[in-house]
């Protein structure tokens, strides 16, 4: 009964938003209500939480404009989704308030999302800023919360600060922690569950978790800060930034040992809180509806924790950190009529599977990205997006169709494939038969 209830609040919440906009004149609101089944076939997509779903979106703008350069804006961005487990995530993209004090001088303060590096954002690396993360096909961004000053100078040169005391991290997808059966599991296509089980002298051998859960001051006050200078005219932009921040995805400590007397493996698990250094530079073009980006960016954590070798192996739970650099750039040209696109990520640093099997595999390491789309009638949309790494063969095809009934509603049929290496190495492979042949519904507003 509470899981209906929620999806029928989830539902009328959203569509009655844009409705009181209208009414009350604060602001404009944007967004969208809607699902889709993932049941037009049986051999495709049986896995939990990936059979359909309700998902909503709401974007709220609001500029108040002022004299003398006392201009203030308001966005709130919140993106909500229940799937077929009864499992509800949702996700505060962007939520601040903006003033500019003069021409030059711009403060804002709450979540936001930091335009800083095309290529994290392109390839949901997610080292900046937060992942949405209710799909991997779509990882989409959620901003940082802090206070953000930026400064222009009258040469084009940009300056800005970002510094937080607060720190959230990525919250989807997230994991089942049952403290009485002593269980992780997950009730999310995209949430990798560890092992139940481990080799104990030729013997498999159940394990159980207890898991050892930080105070809500514990994870919070954490300190990130950061500053970016960058050139921008009319159709060039330059950035080069610098962060220190927690990561975004929150790190387990993990200490095993077998209980003869239980005959079960016992693992202790401690989240823990690692800072890491983002550096990053990019180069941007614009003229219209055409864009190319380069980009670079380096990730060095500032800690490397001591793991146990077994312990970790044992529970499949990965905690090493390694440093990451990535190089990469893209051209595009969208607009009313068609759009195409192509990237290109290549990974610089070091990465040895066989080595590192304490890591989390690299997301993307030497890939190409491919997408078109193009409108017909006016009302129907085409597009093909495909994502291929050449050094790990990991593949993601997504083939999409959308017709506009009428103004406000929206009919989808798509299909999306993933594919992995035969050896089962990569970041993709846990997540292989993620596969989906859809069909949808969508009210936009």
């Amino acid at each position: 009964m509470l899981n209906k209830c929620k999806r029928l609040f989830l539902i009328s919440f959203c569509v009655a938003l844009p409705a009181m906009g209208a009414a009350l004149d604060f602001g404009t609101f944007n967004g969208q209500v809607g699902g889709l089944s993932n049941q037009l076939s049986e051999n495709v997509g049986n896995v939990p939480g990936n059979l359909y779903n309700v998902d909503a979106n709401l974007d709220f703008r609001k500029q108040f404009s002022t004299v003398n350069f006392t201009d203030l804006e308001a966005r709130f961005n919140i993106a909500a989704l229940v799937n077929d487990e009864s499992l509800s995530m949702f996700s505060l993209k962007e939520a601040y308030i903006g003033k500019r004090f003069t021409n030059k001088d711009y403060f804002r303060i709450g979540r936001q999302v930091l335009d800083w590096s095309p290529i994290d954002s392109t390839w949901g690396f997610g080292k900046l800023n937060n992942r949405v993360n209710f799909d991997f096909f779509n990882p989409d961004q959620e901003g940082l919360i802090g206070l953000l000053y930026e400064r222009k100078s009258t040469n084009h040169m940009r300056y800005q600060v970002f510094g937080s005391v607060l720190y959230v991290p990525e919250l989807n997808p997230a994991l089942d922690v049952n403290d009485r059966r002593k269980t992780i599991k997950s009730r999310h296509p995209w949430a990798d569950a560890p092992a139940t089980t481990a080799d104990v002298q030729g013997s498999q051998k159940s394990i159980e978790y207890t898991v050892e859960m930080p105070k809500s001051s514990e994870v919070v006050r954490r300190a990130s800060f950061g500053g970016n200078i960058g050139w921008d005219s009319k159709h060039w932009v330059f950035d080069n930034f610098f962060m220190r921040k927690p990561e975004n995805q929150i790190s387990q400590k993990v200490g095993v040992q077998f209980n003869s007397i239980t005959d079960r493996i016992e693992a202790q698990v401690k989240p823990q809180f690692y800072y890491h250094d983002v550096l990053g530079s990019s180069f941007r073009y614009r003229n219209a509806d055409v864009e190319l980006y380069v980009s670079g960016i380096m990730v060095k954590p500032n800690t490397f924790p001591d793991v146990n070798n077994d312990a970790v192996l044992q529970t499949e739970i990965k905690s090493k950190k390694y440093r990451e650099d990535y190089l990469g750039g893209g051209i595009s040209r969208i607009n009313d009529l068609y759009g195409m696109g192509f990237s290109y990520v290549a990974r610089l640093s070091n990465y040895d599977r066989d080595k590192e099997t304490l890591s989390l595999d690299p997301r993307w390491n030497q890939a190409i990205n491919i997408f078109l789309s193009r409108r017909l009638f006016q009302r129907l949309n085409l597009s093909t997006d495909l994502k291929y790494d050449m050094l790990t063969t990991d593949r993601l095809i997504m083939l999409r169709a959308s017709f506009a009934a009428t103004k406000e509603f929206m009919m989808n049929l798509g299909v999306n494939m993933i594919g992995t290496p035969n050896d089962g190495k990569s970041f993709w492979s846990p997540y292989t038969n993620n596969d989906a042949l859809y069909a949808g519904l969508r009210y936009i507003f």
